[in-house]
Parts: C-alpha cells; sequence; structure tokens
C-alpha cells in the first residue's frame, strides 16, 4: 500500500489505540489530522481543530489525564505558541501517552520564517525523534506514544515537509490497534507543579531523560551501514536520500542514520565517532547534532574532525534536495577533511541548472484574491482621514498583500503591534488586518488589551470564512467543526462588542469599505470592521 508521509503518521497513531486528536491548520502536520479524519468515525476518535495550538495541547493534556492517549499536530510557529502549557507539562507528566507531530518547514515553503524546532524540543528537555523513512514513520508513532507512557512525559515526533510529501509502498498488514487506556493512574492532585515541588520535578525530568536516552541507544530507528575511515551523520528524513546518493554497502564510507535526536545515543554516536577519521554531519538548518557531536568527541577524547553547516560544507539556511546533497556528498568524498568546500562555501551555488532540484515552485496559487483591492481601499480612506497609514498584518491570506503592508509577525500580533505604534508616539492612521481565523487565534486577548487602555487604533477583520492558506479548514466562525458537522457559528461582531469595542462595523462582499474605515479611524478609542469576502477557491472546494 502506498502512504504518504502523513498518512503513515496517521496510521501509527491510530494502531498506536489514540483517542483524542487535536491540532491547529498549517502545514506540515495538518495532513495527519486530514488523515486520521479520513480513517475514523467520531465515535472511535475525537478529532478538532483547535482554537490555538496551546488550547489543542491543553485539551490533548487533558485527554491524557482521563486515560486516553492523545496526538496533538502542530508546524514548526505552532510549537512556539504552545511553550507555555508545555513548560509545566514537561514537569508534571502525563498519564496515557501523549505525543506531539511537529512540522518544521525548511526553505519557508509555507511558512514566515524557516525555523528549525528542535532547540525548542530540547529547551523543553522532550524526546525527540524523527524517523529516517516512511516505513519507520508508523512505528516510530506508535513507539513513541508506548515511550510516553513508560516515561509519562510529552513525545516528540517530526517531520518536514518534504518528509510528509513523500509517498512510499508500506506493507499493509493487520492493524494491531492496541487499547485506549480506560482511566488515568494517578489522583487528581498528581499532576501539579507548584515552588516547592518544582525542583524535584525538574530532576524526575532528567532521570526520564536518561532513560529516553538508554531506549535510543538501542533504538532501531538509527541505522549504521557502510565502511571506511570517512563517515556522514545524517539526521532524520534526509537520511533517505544521502543513503540513495551514496549507494548500499559501500566501503569507503561510513554511514549514521540518526533518528533520536534527542537526547542522542551518545554511546552509538562516539563509537561511530572513534571509527571515522572525519565525519560530515548533514542537517536542515541549524547545527544541531553537529554541535553536540563535537561536544561529545571533545569530553569522549575522540579526536575524529567534524564538519558541516559550521565550516560552509552544508547550507545552514533552508532545505536540502537531491540535487544539492549530491553536490555536498561529491565535495565531501573528493576532498581531504580540511578542505573548504568544493563550492566556495556555498555548495548550493553550483546547483542552479540541477534538473532533478524538485524544489515545490513559489507558485501563485490564488489568482483574483480580494484582499489585496480590500488592502488598498483601507490604505486609501485612511489617507483622506489623516494621512498615509502604517498597515500591520498578520500570516495567513495577507500573504497576497505583502508588499502594502508596513510589518507582519505572527498570529494575532498585529492587534498588539498597532498599539505599540500608539504608545512609541506615531500621529499617523494605524491599522491592524488579519483574517477571521487569527481574531480567533489570538487576536481577542491584544483588542481586550487596547479597550482596557484606550488606545486609537482600527482592526479589520478580513473574513473569508475559513482558514484558507492552510486548506480551508473551519475555525469557531465556520459553524462547522472538523467533521463537517454544524457546530455553534460565534461572532466576530459579538465578540468585539463584549470585549468592549464600542464602533463595530460589518461590510458586506463587494461593499463599500472606505466609509467604515474612515468612521472606525475617527473613532476615539478602539474601533473594529469586519470585511467579509469569499474566498472563490472555497466554492470550488465545496
Amino acid at each position: 500500500m502506498k502512504l504518504s508521509g502523513d498518512q503513515a503518521f496517521a496510521r501509527g497513531a491510530l494502531d498506536a489505540g489514540v483517542a483524542v486528536v487535536t491540532g491547529y491548520p498549517g502545514s506540515p502536520s495538518s495532513g495527519t489530522l486530514e488523515a486520521v479524519l479520513a480513517l475514523t468515525r467520531r465515535e472511535a476518535v475525537h478529532v478538532e481543530w483547535s482554537a490555538n495550538e496551546k488550547v489543542a495541547l491543553e485539551v490533548a493534556i487533558g485527554a491524557s489525564l482521563a486515560g486516553r492517549r492523545a496526538l496533538v499536530c502542530v508546524k514548526s510557529v505552532g510549537m512556539n505558541v504552545l511553550v507555555d502549557p508545555l513548560m509545566t507539562v514537561n514537569l508534571t507528566g502525563v498519564d496515557a501517552g501523549l505525543v506531539v507531530l511537529l512540522g518544521d518547514d525548511p526553505g519557508a515553503y509555507g511558512s514566515q520564517n524557516d525555523q528549525d524546532t528542535r532547540p525548542l524540543v530540547e529547551f523543553a528537555e522532550l524526546p525527540l525523534i524523527e524517523p529516517l523513512t516512511l516505513s519507520d514513520a508508523a512505528a516510530a508513532m506508535v513507539e513513541a506514544f508506548d515511550l510516553s507512557e513508560e516515561l509519562e512525559t510529552v513525545v516528540v515526533v517530526r517531520e518536514t515537509r518534504r518528509f510528509a510529501a513523500r509517498r512510499e509502498r508500506i506493507e499493509n498488514g493487520p492493524r494491531a490497534r492496541r487499547p485506549a487506556r480506560r482511566r488515568a493512574r494517578s489522583g487528581p492532585t498528581r499532576r501539579v507543579t507548584h515552588p516547592r515541588n518544582s525542583v524535584e520535578l525538574h530532576r524526575r525530568l532528567h532521570e526520564k531523560l536518561s532513560s529516553a536516552e538508554r531506549w535510543a541507544e538501542s533504538s532501531s530507528f538509527n541505522r549504521v551501514s557502510g565502511g571506511g575511515r570517512r563517515g556522514v551523520v545524517a539526521c532524520g528524513g534526509v537520511w533517505a536520500d544521502v543513503a540513495e546518493i551514496l549507494g548500499d554497502g559501500r566501503d569507503d564510507v561510513r554511514l549514521l542514520g540518526l533518528a533520536t535526536l534527542h537526547p542522542l545515543p551518545r554511546q552509538l554516536l562516539s563509537g561511530f565517532l572513534r571509527d571515522c577519521d572525519a565525519v560530515l554531519v548533514i542537517e536542515e538548518n541549524e547545527p544541531f547534532v553537529e554541535l553536540r557531536a563535537m561536544a561529545l568527541a571533545h569530553v569522549a577524547g575522540v579526536d575524529t574532525s567534524i564538519h558541516g553547516s559550521l565550516d560552509g560544507r552544508v547550507p545552514r539556511e533552508g532545505d536540502l534536495r537531491p540535487g544539492e546533497l549530491r553536490a555536498i556528498l561529491a565535495a565531501w568524498n573528493d576532498r581531504s577533511p580540511g578542505a573548504p568546500a568544493a563550492h566556495g562555501g556555498s555548495p548550493g551555488a553550483a546547483l542552479a541548472d540541477e534538473a532533478d532540484d524538485d524544489r515545490p515552485p513559489r507558485e501563485d496559487h490564488c489568482a483574483g484574491c480580494p484582499f489585496p483591492a480590500i488592502v488598498d481601499a483601507v490604505r486609501a480612506a485612511a489617507v483622506e482621514t489623516g494621512g498615509e497609514p502604517l498597515l500591520v498584518g498578520d500570516p495567513g491570506c495577507l500573504v497576497k498583500a505583502v508588499d502594502r503592508l508596513h510589518a507582519k509577525f505572527a498570529m494575532g500580533s498585529a492587534a498588539a503591534v498597532v498599539q505599540g505604534l500608539r504608545h512609541g508616539g506615531v500621529d499617523r492612521p494605524v491599522v491592524a488586518l488579519f483574517g477571521d481565523s487569527a481574531f480567533f487565534h489570538t487576536a481577542i486577548p491584544a483588542i481586550i488589551n487596547a479597550v482596557q487602555h484606550a488606545v486609537d487604533v482600527l482592526f479589520v477583520v478580513l473574513d473569508n470564512a475559513a482558514t484558507v492558506t492552510s486548506g480551508f479548514q473551519p475555525n469557531p466562525g465556520t459553524g462547522r467543526d472538523a467533521r463537517g458537522r454544524e457546530s455553534p457559528s460565534l461572532s466576530i461582531t459579538r465578540i468585539a462588542s463584549a470585549c468592549g469595542v464600542e464602533l463595530v462595523r460589518v461590510v458586506e462582499e463587494g461593499g463599500d469599505v472606505g466609509a467604515p474605515v474612515r468612521e472606525g479611524l475617527e473613532h476615539p478609542g478602539p474601533a473594529l470592521v469586519v470585511v467579509r469576502s469569499r474566498c472563490e477557491r472555497s466554492e470550488r472546494t465545496e
């Protein structure tokens, strides 16, 4: 049976007996939640697109306390959002298995940053697994749930966009679905951290990590092949391409595929280093393993020279595609350990014409999007009111109008940034623009803050009734849940009014934007305008 990476992770979660799956839309990782939806009934598995990632984790924590296995699906920037509860549940521990599927996006094909989230998982002091192959993905998910329960801690499984999109034939044997546990093993106060016990809980967390390292030392998800005194460490999903390029059974290159990235299997890695005179670490983005391998070699007294992104042999930015990996490995195999990279420190520089460099095209998938014209109308109205405005946006569909914005940061941030502009002395019109999903995600607290401090700002909510850029998933205002069933549709205008915004206006599809924007900018204190404009693509997907 041929499965994608998304589907393989979903199959593994179901084989592990997952009972609750939560998440917030974002690629990669959304595909796994959607695959679970396609494979299950509501009665068997509760699946939801939560209001934001923090809520998604907290719902999963509750399910774990109730004795049911839970999976949280988030992308890199979503992991940033859930760090707050993550940094206490790591101390309290969990009951039934709780796994976070983390989707990183090297190359920022669908993200506002080129983020490597592995250091954040290490910061949270949690086990991190990144399977090498799709064949391992389902098994790694089952193992992650088992490890989570054995150690009573959250376990993170990482994927990248390229891994999620891969397709591979996987044996479709009988499902060994595990029964979900029926009740938590502890009383109601066991999972509480406070000043009197937090240090002891931190000590126990370190003991759990030591146990996780012992597990990693014997994990079948790590692979060693080849021979010779020159070595390559390929981390996570890049291993498959590296192994294919090097070929099986080479006696001149020793290859370590490393899937257990935190804690590292130090004995396995130090033994590999001892067997080599020089080692190249291949990983996308940050020198996460490279730095730790250097530290390990120093402590173990191993004099192997270690190379990677720190000496320019591997790019530190973006993703690694087969063409680029071929150039990196050719340079490594053909030159002495101390020589500079083959392309002057930039292996990818020689690959502009590489035919098999299959990076996803950064195409315009939203031709005819109404948002740029709406932003232009907002700007024109602001100019009439008080001069050239400062326009601050949020991620999402406003990517179509980024050339019109002065700033764009994170979900929900525009509503607060414009307040800072005011407090910083800006006397021009300031406008925060964000979508309906961002409103429910994290903009509401910022709106409350503006009301409390009576800040003269205008919020413009661009409402297209879905989380469009990530795949038209529902949000609290769409009136349907993840399975498409009818659910309460929360009103943006009523919520804004309840938060204390006195001037709230709505512009229906194709209506005049200028008048309510001018009214909002002239109003003392915060004002909010909802501009409803349904995405044409959503009509084609229904």
